[in-house]
């Protein structure tokens, strides 16, 4: 229960209308000083979100307890253009995102713990536009078309030293999933409604599980090499889902109540991921990180099922014979697969500046793409400054990720209003992170 209210609070800190993070919107590092290198993790004695997000095995790296605040903003640009929307725009509202972490070694031995709350993943799109004719005609003209799905996670995890040049990790988290769905819904695979449309105002929530573990080898003083393996995560969230046929009815000649209640479940699975990388640091002031991520996507995202029961609507009951509805929307996600590159200079013995540049694949194919889906983003540069003060550390850092465009040409949605559709999104990242060493 306290990790549910926690994870709620800090999903409701979310007033975010793009999608994702600064390199991808499955987190797979988080910190300012990751993100300032492009998404390259670089073990520090004060980074324990950044060890927990990325790799467990950097928990032995924490030189003294520590506590780790990040905050996050994120600010989306996008347009959508169809047929009947020459021009349509993201609602323009940032995202705020406060995190953070715990972290000691266990008095002398090799054994160091950290735990915290972080974002997992954010899928969010918040568009306005007009909903275009479907089956026979059916439009519910200008309509607040929104989609979410959100995920915090609570890590906690061990990092042994096994020499001085290996290190090992193990982690478990708790993650607590949100879905959303406000827009027009056209029904895609139920035998019954597949192509039919209706007004659906849709919420539930849910808490599944993963794991991960990593190793950090030093093969010298200046090379270290990491690798990392995060479970994927299975969660079947419960809540409710509201809506109107009115639109529908009225186009097929139908005369008979439209508004409907239903209990609802969606089953979401969260992928598998693997991040390898390599830093140099060629003296005592540059540091070179280079580091590829995978996210299995293509055994996750495959489909969206939708399960509705206890309808209220005794018409509906009655045309279908029942009072639950299963549908299932196509996804179809291929793997992403990115590379990740960074550098830090040290200019004082207390301040240093950083530069990286991200590049990953889109893992949505065209054929079932919108706006609510348009995780396309493919490249991300970002800059940053870290600065000590006795047992302070602070990090900044900025991200730019330039406008990504796809068009759709025929889309595998029911009834088409995708086909000849473009979409087109941006982002814009600041990440502040504190770290004090007790």
């Amino acid at each position: 229960m306290i990790f549910k209210l926690a994870a709620t609070g800090l999903l409701a800190c979310i007033v975010f209308v793009g999608c994702g993070h600064a390199q991808e919107f499955y987190w797979t590092t988080a910190g300012a000083r990751s993100m300032a290198l492009g998404g390259v993790y670089v073990p520090s004695a004060d980074g324990v979100m950044e060890a927990l997000a990325a790799n467990p095995a950097g928990l032995t790296t924490i030189g003294a307890p520590t506590v780790d605040l990040n905050l996050t903003s994120i600010f989306a640009r996008g347009s959508f253009t169809n047929a009947v929307n020459p021009d349509a725009h993201l609602r323009d509202s940032p995202a705020t995102i406060p995190y953070g972490a715990f972290g000691a070694p266990i008095a002398h031995s090799r054994f160091s713990f950290g735990i915290g709350v972080a974002p997992l993943l954010l899928s969010v799109s918040d568009w306005r536009y007009v909903d275009a004719p479907g089956f026979a005609g059916a439009s519910y003209g200008l309509q607040q078309q929104k989609s979410a799905i959100l995920a915090a996670e609570l890590g906690a995890g061990v990092g042994i030293a096994l020499s001085k040049a290996v290190d090992v990790g193990i982690s478990f988290g708790a993650v607590y999933n949100s879905n959303t769905l406000d827009a027009p819904y056209i029904f895609q695979s139920n035998p019954a409604l597949a192509g039919l449309k209706t007004l659906l105002d849709l919420h539930t929530t849910g808490i599944g599980w993963n794991s991960s573990v990593g190793v950090i080898a030093r093969p010298s003083t200046r090379l270290t090499v990491n690798a990392a393996w995060k479970s994927r995560t299975v969660i079947d969230s419960t809540g409710t889902a509201r809506g109107d046929l009115s639109q529908q009815f009225a186009a097929l000649g139908i005369e008979a109540p439209s508004g409907f209640a239903y209990s609802a479940r969606v089953h979401n699975v969260l992928p598998q991921s693997v991040l390898a990388g390599v830093n140099w640091r060629v003296d005592g002031r540059w540091i070179f990180g280079l580091q590829g991520n995978w996210v299995n996507w293509s055994n996750a995202f495959t489909g969206l099922p939708v399960a509705i029961t206890g309808g209220t609507n005794p018409a509906i009951n009655g045309l279908l014979n029942s009072s639950s509805i299963a549908d299932r929307v196509p996804l179809l996600w291929k793997d992403q697969f990115s590379i990740h590159a960074g550098v830090e200079r040290l200019l004082t013995e207390r301040l240093s500046v950083r530069a990286g540049y991200a590049h990953s694949t889109n893992p949505v194919p065209a054929s079932t793409l919108s706006p609510l889906t348009a995780a396309i983003m493919t490249d991300q540069f970002s800059t940053g400054l870290g600065y000590r003060f006795a047992r302070w550390h602070f990090d900044l850092a900025y991200g730019f990720s330039p406008a990504a465009q796809e068009s759709v040409r025929e889309s595998a949605l029911l009834s088409g209003e995708y086909s000849n559709s473009s979409v087109r999104i941006g982002t814009q990242s600041l990440a502040l992170n504190t770290s004090f060493q007790f």
